[in-house]
């Protein structure tokens, strides 16, 4: 499986709202910048939202945009 199906599997599962980090990600140090490319490509095409540098979470969509969970 490539690094970019393996996270898009792991994003599928996840709740909308939740925010997570490349490190929860990375299982191989040699993976790292392959995770950061990837995460950064799916911000790209609004499958997922950047919070801030290295913190991403999956949005919620609505008539008014995107929602973020407070939990």
């Amino acid at each position: 499986m490539k690094v970019t199906e393996h996270i898009e599997f792991k994003i599928d599962r996840l709740p909308k709202g939740y925010v997570f980090t490349y490190d929860d990600f990375v299982t191989e140090v040699s993976k790292k910048e392959a995770v950061i490319k990837a995460l950064n490509r799916m911000v790209a095409v609004n499958k997922i939202a950047k919070l801030s540098k290295g913190k991403y979470y999956k949005p919620e969509g609505t008539v008014f945009g995107n929602l973020l969970h407070s939990n």
